[in-house]
């Protein structure tokens, strides 16, 4: 079917959904276009075309049903990072139902370690420029990119109803250390505002996730000279370049409390510059992977070629060339000080509101290092804190084999997967599919 997009107030919404046309009655200029592909996964129902979350603003979305009892399963969305990195890393490296075959020419399934063996998945690109999308791009911030991608959620619900109930994930990997959290805690409070009156849906929010995430800069930024200098795999720096990181990391800590204590951006911008030229990039000298201490080798991205082809294209109703990670949007984020921002009081909000929370982190990943991201959990402050602080790490358990770490206490449960990068679903897809689905179903991290 032609992939169209159009503005038909006067047919009913079952008949443009029918149609794979539909436009949105409650935002001025909201409206949706999508396809039904069958690429990857046949077996279940799929939706990828725009999500218009404003004036010009066209968000790439991409939805794949559970293969598990659709009706009843949890819907989760996955955001990768950058700023400006693409949601489909996650679905066409990681977590997805989509790999490409050998010579990239075809897509195939993702038997090992698709999450959508268990539930509904989302996957879309924001803001503006990033992967598929595009459109007027003005954000600057994570708290601006918030209020358009809960519209984008409206939309989605308003257009698919039968989902809309249904209990709600939100999950992301590095630099969704900071949209996650931020994203979630706008959701809870849109559902905690609403009235009998309000016009928006309220989003069942039952739990957040972050994978090797960036959320707290002034303690992870402490622990880089420990990965470069000191993790279980060993040093990949010289004495002197690991006593450069560790003579610098105090003045980034002052920078950093000066940066969360004003929050001006130009404090924050400093902040970011000096730890990240003088602590964080001494990393260079390593001549190894930021997201994989173990190598100097990239995970490859050999979907992209398959993407940007006319056929798959017009398949999926992409309207621009797909970028991986897009450096305009990007920087915008650096303008405000962004990244140098500290979001682990939104986790501690939705912690006190009863959301669930898991953080894990590869333990081979320099950037987002799971010593940085254990600490900051340590040290977060909620209602349940003393129960996971009383916790320990212990062994991770999955079918019988011991593939990492586990604490938990007081809704929150940080884990740590050996032999992992930055993408950890892409190094270790069993673990981390068993992992996702205790986590969405509630089940202890005990023996397995």
């Amino acid at each position: 079917m032609k992939f169209q997009l159009l503005s038909l107030l006067s047919l009913t919404a079952s008949t443009l959904v029918a149609a794979n046309i539909f436009t949105s009655q409650k935002y001025i200029n909201h409206s949706l276009a999508f396809k039904q592909p069958k690429l990857c996964d046949s077996t279940v129902v799929q939706y990828s075309g725009y999500l218009d979350v404003g004036k010009n603003e066209h968000y790439f979305f991409w939805f794949f049903e559970s293969r598990k009892n659709p009706e009843k399963a949890p819907l989760t969305v996955w955001l990768n990072g950058g700023p400006g990195c693409s949601s489909m890393i996650g679905l066409w490296q990681e977590l997805g139902p989509c790999r490409v075959n050998q010579d990239g020419t075809k897509a195939i399934y993702n038997e090992e370690g698709s999450w959508n063996q268990v539930s509904n998945m989302l996957f879309f690109d924001q803001p503006d420029g990033v992967g598929f999308s595009h459109g007027v791009d003005n954000v600057y911030s994570t708290d601006d990119a918030a209020p358009l991608s809960y519209r984008l959620l409206q939309v989605f619900f308003e257009a698919f109803p039968k989902y809309k109930d249904l209990d709600f994930h939100f999950y992301g990997e590095s630099y969704g250390g900071h949209y996650v959290p931020a994203f979630a805690d706008y959701i809870l409070k849109q559902n905690l505002a609403l009235t009998k009156h309000s016009k928006n849906q309220r989003i069942n929010l039952k739990s957040i996730g972050v994978g090797n995430g960036f959320t707290d800069p002034l303690i992870q930024n402490q622990y880089y000279e420990k990965m470069a200098c000191d993790s279980s795999y060993g040093s990949v720096l010289s004495p002197s370049d690991c006593k450069k990181m560790k003579d610098h990391t105090p003045e980034c800590v002052r920078l950093s409390q000066k940066c969360y204590k004003t929050g001006t951006n130009h404090d924050c911008i400093k902040a970011d510059n000096y730890c990240g030229t003088y602590v964080e990039g001494v990393y260079d000298n390593a001549n190894k992977s930021y997201y994989d201490v173990r190598t100097s080798q990239e995970i490859p991205s050999t979907y992209i070629k398959f993407l940007n082809t006319t056929s798959t294209m017009n398949i999926i109703g992409a309207k621009q060339w797909y970028q991986e990670c897009a450096d305009i949007p990007g920087n915008k984020f650096y303008k405000t000080g962004d990244d140098a921002r500290n979001f682990a009081p939104r986790v501690a909000n939705l912690l006190n509101h009863g959301v669930r929370v898991l953080l894990y982190a590869g333990d081979a990943d320099y950037i987002c290092n799971w010593y940085g991201n254990h600490a900051w959990a340590q040290q977060l402050n909620f209602k349940g804190s003393k129960a996971y602080r009383k916790d320990k790490l212990k062994p991770w358990l999955v079918d019988g084999k011991e593939v990492g770490q586990y604490q938990a206490g007081g809704n929150l449960t940080f884990v740590r997967v050996y032999e992992a990068g930055h993408e950890v679903p892409y190094y270790q897809p069993k673990a981390a599919l068993a992992m996702f689905t205790n986590a969405v179903e509630s089940k202890s991290f005990g023996k397995h």
